[in-house]
């Protein structure tokens, strides 16, 4: 299999696990930057340009990484099918709903498929909690609550960026479990410059969903994520803190009306089982739950949750 990154950023990170991964014959990696696109053939011995039209041209080429700003997104993502190719987002798929939409239906009229980087699908502590909700194993779930803080180390959260940029993959979670839903109630407000609190219920006939991320918590907080679920015959309670200094504090827990009971966390890196699952699922025409339509839902949800947020 050859396949293409288009970006040196975090694209960087792609070609290390790709490589790592070793389901791919070659790597051509686009980027702007001569001195690292240098770097990445001297160190994993990738091929390299500077020239985007040398991968579209390139028909032995089948996949093309995208990790460049969300902005390009759209524009590459549909010359890279045009030219035959699979392609792979990080999040988000778009920037816009008729962005997304646009990916799509290019994906469904071309024959291509689109992955997006949906990675809390392969956490452990959430793939745990799906299996209990679609298997019930501790009965329907009816209540969910999701969070996620952050002190300001990723630039501009205010209340217009924080869904797209911080509460993205939350928000996918819940879509991932529940669907889209009936209505979304939000709340939220700018704290201080570039940092908001937005909380957002998400409605159903027979549950609610709650996502709620903050990006004004002090320096000396930890970034932290989590989620709590009652259910008919129990509650799952999960959280991850991480320090800037590296510290690690984190739990999962189920309770029953029989007993108490940590489940031990399986670590691995999310990033790796994400470009394991689209390299397999290109190379033997599978199924992915890395699929571009469930980002299109979630892209959705969050669009509708931000015109409440604005009052439309």
């Amino acid at each position: 299999m050859k396949i293409a990154v288009l970006g040196t950023g975090f694209g960087a990170y792609h070609v290390e696990l790709y490589k790592k991964i070793g389901l791919v014959k070659e790597i051509v990696v686009w980027g702007r930057n001569t001195e690292k696109l240098e770097e990445l053939k001297e160190k994993f011995g990738v091929s390299t340009t500077t020239k985007c039209e040398d991968i579209l041209k390139d028909k032995s080429i089948c996949l093309v990484d995208i990790c460049m700003p969300n902005a390009l997104h759209k524009e590459m993502a549909l010359k890279a099918m045009a030219a035959g190719k699979d392609v792979f987002l990080e999040m988000p798929l778009a920037e816009t709903e008729e962005d997304g939409r646009q990916i799509i239906e290019a994906a469904k009229k071309s024959g291509r498929r689109v992955f997006v980087d949906l990675f809390l699908r392969h956490e452990f502590a959430y793939e745990y909690l799906a299996a209990a909700v679609q298997k019930e194993h501790f009965g329907k779930c009816r209540e969910l609550h999701v969070k996620r803080q952050t002190p300001p180390w990723w630039g501009n959260l205010d209340v217009s960026r924080i869904g797209l940029n911080l509460m993205h993959h939350d928000i996918d979670f819940v879509s991932q479990l529940f669907g889209k839903g009936k209505a979304v109630h939000v709340s939220g407000r700018n704290v201080r410059e570039n940092q908001s609190v937005v909380t957002a219920v998400f409605d159903y006939a027979d549950k609610n969903a709650t996502v709620y991320a903050s990006s004004a918590m002090p320096d000396t907080s930890p970034f932290s994520v989590g989620y709590e679920a009652v259910f008919e015959n129990g509650f799952v309670r999960y959280y991850e803190d991480r320090y800037a200094d590296g510290r690690l504090d984190t739990k999962l827990e189920v309770f029953t009306a029989n007993k108490q009971e940590e489940v031990a966390l399986q670590i691995a890196d999310c990033y790796e089982a994400v470009c394991r699952d689209v390299l397999e699922s290109v190379a033997e025409k599978k199924p992915s739950v890395l699929d571009g339509e469930h980002a299109l839902m979630t892209l959705e949800m969050i669009c509708e949750m931000n015109r409440k947020l604005e009052g439309k």
